[in-house]
């Protein structure tokens, strides 16, 4: 089965989701066939990584750039359709943040060893090597440090011009995502924003200050 077969179902969903009360069925349709007759456009130019995470990833980037496209066709300002394809993304990055917080607690009852268990499963997948480059950072006790070096996300958003989008609908996402694992999340750097590596500094909440 084609990908895009897969996908298809799947952003029906999230898009219903995202969007309840502010779109009808019908309207709700006519978004998603102009977010794959995008998408179907660009996928020759999706990389081609030498991992299932990577790959998957990067075709999730497309899709999410594909949607904002959509939306600003539809006559959405740049930023309205930045916030719109944000709450797209964060319904499926939520569920995808549920595995390795549930996998992580099943292995121990310490807050601080189920953030670093939970960062790790997620850079083992989808955002694992080769495809993502990440170094680990010294740190103080109860801080989780890395830095991402590549990340081929990023790479697909600069090179459509869109980094800004990632920011908003990717990068940014991170933050909540960092309280739904009782953490806060300190990063002043992204690739997406121009620097040469995010700098993801994870703080149990417990142990910050």
């Amino acid at each position: 089965m084609r990908p895009v077969r897969l996908l298809r179902p799947l952003l029906a969903l999230i898009a219903r989701r995202a969007l309840k009360g502010e779109r009808d069925a019908p309207e709700l349709r006519v978004l998603v066939d102009a977010t794959f007759a995008h998408y179907e456009r660009n996928t020759p130019e999706v990389a081609l990584e030498r991992t299932f995470g990577a790959r998957l990833m990067v075709r999730l980037a497309a899709l999410t750039l594909a949607f904002h496209e959509a939306l600003v066709g539809q006559g959405v300002s740049a930023a309205e359709a930045s916030r719109l394809t944000a709450r797209a993304t964060w319904v499926a990055y939520e569920k995808m943040a549920l595995v390795p917080r549930a996998l992580a607690a099943l292995t121990t009852r310490d807050p601080r060893r189920r953030l670093e268990r939970a960062t790790r499963i997620f850079r083992w997948f989808p955002f694992g090597p080769p495809g993502y480059v990440m170094l680990d950072v010294e740190a103080d006790p109860g801080v989780v440090a890395f830095d991402v070096r590549r990340c081929p996300v990023a790479e697909h958003f600069r090179k459509h011009d869109r980094a800004s989008v990632c920011v908003e609908s990717f990068c940014d996402l991170d933050f909540p995502l960092a309280r739904q694992w009782d953490a806060t999340l300190e990063r002043r750097l992204t690739i997406a924003g121009g620097a040469e590596r995010c700098d993801f500094r994870w703080h149990h909440v417990a142990s910050k200050s």
